[in-house]
């Protein structure tokens, strides 16, 4: 296993859910980059493992729902993930990048939501102390 693979599994394991979820967001929005790239290349091998790959994570992000605490949001959500994924393979079979496109600017539109309330979190999970303490030792100021 190389150092990047370490570091990728360290930061995936000592993530938060919210930071998993901002990361499956961007790993979606990567393949469907890679899905467009492959189908202007006519690259059609590539193309179908970037769609599974970007679809998987879209399907585990509808699976893993819990629309008892999400509610309507939840509910909301899985309407929208079942519609990014018809779109997804509607592109994918057409050789079409417009529909994958669409699913692009949607998964962007939620990974802002997602990379905003991470941020908010790993805030407010610094000790406020930290926040004022000058480099000194064995204390460091952080600014935020």
């Amino acid at each position: 296993m190389n150092r990047s693979s370490i570091y990728k599994e360290t930061s995936i394991n000592t993530s938060s859910p919210t930071k998993l979820v901002v990361l499956l967001y961007q790993g979606a929005v990567r393949f469907l980059r890679e899905a467009v790239d492959d189908i202007q290349r006519q690259d059609y091998v590539h193309k179908r493992q970037s769609i599974d790959r970007a679809a998987a994570i879209v399907n585990y992000l509808q699976v893993t729902l819990d629309t008892e605490k999400g509610q309507e949001i939840a509910k909301e959500l899985n309407r929208l993930y079942t519609y990014m994924t018809l779109r997804i393979y509607e592109g994918s079979t057409k050789l079409d990048c417009k529909p994958i496109e669409e699913v692009i600017k949607l998964l962007e539109t939620l990974l802002s939501g997602w990379e905003q309330i991470a941020l908010k979190e790993q805030k407010q999970a610094v000790p406020t102390d930290l926040m004022t303490q000058k480099a000194s030792g064995e204390r460091f100021e952080i600014q935020a």
